[in-house]
């Protein structure tokens, strides 16, 4: 969506939505066009080709948004899967270039994790997902949306994101 404010002070804000949740869209593992029917649009990011990228949660989805507000703008859908099934992710962060660790939440086992480049060795670009119905968290593979486990036994997964150090 875009949001423009206007009127003498700023008060006034116009809204322009981006898609409907019923856009058609491109299933990125196929090429087939698609007919969304999204109904938990949930966390947003910026995948390393700049690209808006956000779950649909409940959906079992990320959709992938280029060029958004242009006439080049283009949806594509990924459905996703752990083990053959059908998963859902609450979030998905992607590793940056560089010193980075990586926070994610496990909201019913009341817990904040840290886990660091040197144990793990993050690739720069690649997708990192936090299930909240199967506790699992793993790489994403952007082409397939398959999920490949790095860490099982958690109860929910929620928010994960990479965070670079600032040396003060």
């Amino acid at each position: 969506m875009r949001a423009r404010l206007h009127g003498r002070h700023g008060n006034t804000v116009d809204v322009e939505p981006v898609f409907n949740g019923n856009a058609e869209a491109i299933d990125i593992p196929t090429g087939a066009t698609v007919q969304l029917n999204l109904t938990d649009p949930d966390s947003m990011t910026v995948d390393p080709g700049g690209n808006i990228v956000f779950t649909s949660q409940a959906d079992g989805e990320l959709i992938f948004v280029r060029n958004p507000l242009t006439a080049n703008q283009v949806i594509g859908r990924l459905s996703i899967t752990a083990g053959g099934a059908m998963t859902t992710l609450d979030d998905t962060a992607f590793a940056p270039a560089g010193a980075a660790y990586m926070l994610f939440t496990d909201v019913s086992g009341d817990t904040i994790y840290r886990l660091d480049r040197g144990s793990f060795g993050f690739e720069p670009g690649t997708a990192y997902s936090a299930s909240d119905t199967t506790g699992v968290l793993g790489v994403l593979n952007t082409d397939t949306g398959v999920v490949t486990s790095i860490g099982t036994g958690f109860q929910s997964l929620r928010g994960i994101a990479f965070v670079t150090p600032i040396d003060f």
